[in-house]
């Protein structure tokens, strides 16, 4: 054979054989780690499978029927009013939990939800809401991260946004909420 021919040949050289080993090893530990890290149920690839899968929320038009819950009738102008499930629960963090929000038909503005773990172990919102039009809400939704089985004090912020462009903060509020993850 030439020197050329040989060049073109492929070859299991070590270098090669040790590269491929290496990944396989690391492959084999994320697989590991989606079977057994942090899995209550011993089954967390499934659950992340499924969620993968599950559809976020749907925002629908309307007013939601919560017994004992009265929304106001009119809001004085310039006065963010809003319905939030204070006792959100989970079965697992993959898929769609109990989240319940309300912007009232009668609000100013456009309203957005942000949900944070309130031991201050990140600034990154575990749940961030689609934006809500006056006269919308939302029944259940995903959260945004990966939360283990427990429960947490959050924080949660509303930022209201202007009618003509949502894209223009006009304010916010903040307050508490329980979030609880079963499994």
């Amino acid at each position: 054979m030439t020197e050329q021919t040989q060049k073109t040949k492929t070859r299991f050289t070590p270098k090669k054989v040790l590269c491929f080993a290496v990944a396989l090893l690391l492959f084999s530990a994320i697989v590991s780690y989606l079977f057994t890290a942090n899995a209550d149920d011993g089954n967390r690839a499934a659950n992340f499978m499924r969620g993968a899968f599950t559809g976020g929320g749907e925002v629908r038009d309307g007013a939601l029927e919560i017994e004992g819950i009265e929304m106001p009738v009119e809001i004085p102008e310039g006065e963010i009013r809003y319905f939030i499930n204070k006792d959100v629960v989970f079965a697992n963090t993959y898929t769609r939990g109990d989240i319940v929000l309300q912007n009232p038909e009668q609000c100013s503005y456009v309203l957005q939800f942000r949900f944070y773990l309130a031991d201050g172990s990140s600034n990154k919102p575990i749940y961030t809401s689609p934006k809500l039009c006056p006269g919308q809400y939302l029944s259940e939704d995903k959260l945004d991260r990966y939360v283990a089985a427990g429960t947490y004090d959050c924080t949660y912020t509303v930022t209201a946004y202007a009618l003509d462009d949502d894209s223009t903060e006009a304010g916010r509020m903040s307050g508490f909420l329980t979030l609880m993850v079963v499994h």
